[in-house]
């Protein structure tokens, strides 16, 4: 069994592994898969997220996090993440 909660959190490879840095070199990840079991839609996915970000940040410019990173309570559910990001803008 492999657990995915250790993907892409190699020391060896990235640094600050619990920040969430849009600009850190994703070369070598593992999200889409690797080879036959690589996702079909990973072209359309990072699209999809790239042109998102960059239409929300144009539409909400003063866009901010109104908590601390710290503060903010884990989903523990497969889908990792967040489970209220309090913002402002």
């Amino acid at each position: 069994m492999v657990a995915l909660q250790a993907a892409d959190r190699d020391p060896a490879l990235y640094t600050d592994l619990d920040a969430l840095d849009v600009r850190r070199d994703a070369s070598g990840h593992l999200d889409f898969g690797h080879g036959l079991h690589r996702c079909i839609g990973q072209s359309l996915a990072r699209a999809e997220f790239r042109l998102g970000l960059l239409a929300l940040f144009d539409r909400l410019p003063a866009l901010r996090l109104i908590a601390s990173a710290e503060s903010l309570a884990l989903s523990t559910s497969t889908v990792h993440g967040v489970r209220t990001l309090p913002v402002a803008w």
